[in-house]
């Protein structure tokens, strides 16, 4: 009896340590994003590539770190601190850098 509350109490606070520390990791992440323990080995989407199909596909896991939540891209894929934006927000800030600079 006395091994089976040790065994649930080990495993009570295994699961409440690793909950901790994703928890700790998600809070020093940009806007937008979240730490995972497996992170996607392909680059990143950001504003500046998001549009673009990549040919890079993997199962291995990379290292952990934070990615953008679902949906969401980098806003600047070289300065990834600014965080994530979604993918609609981006098409907009495309289209304004699309438009031509009006001339005197």
């Amino acid at each position: 009896m006395n091994s089976r509350i040790l065994i649930l109490l080990f495993l009570i606070s295994t699961v409440s340590s690793a909950y901790v520390k994703r928890e700790i990791h998600s809070s020093g992440c940009p806007k937008n994003s979240v730490y995972k323990e497996c992170t996607n080995i392909c680059p990143d989407k950001s504003c500046d590539n998001f549009l673009m199909v990549s040919s890079c596909f993997s199962l291995r896991c990379g290292p952990p770190a934070c990615a953008c939540k679902e949906g969401h891209v980098y806003l600047n894929g070289k300065n990834k601190s600014q965080g994530c934006v979604s993918r609609e927000t981006c098409s907009k800030l495309v289209k304004i850098r699309a438009q031509p600079v009006p001339t005197k």
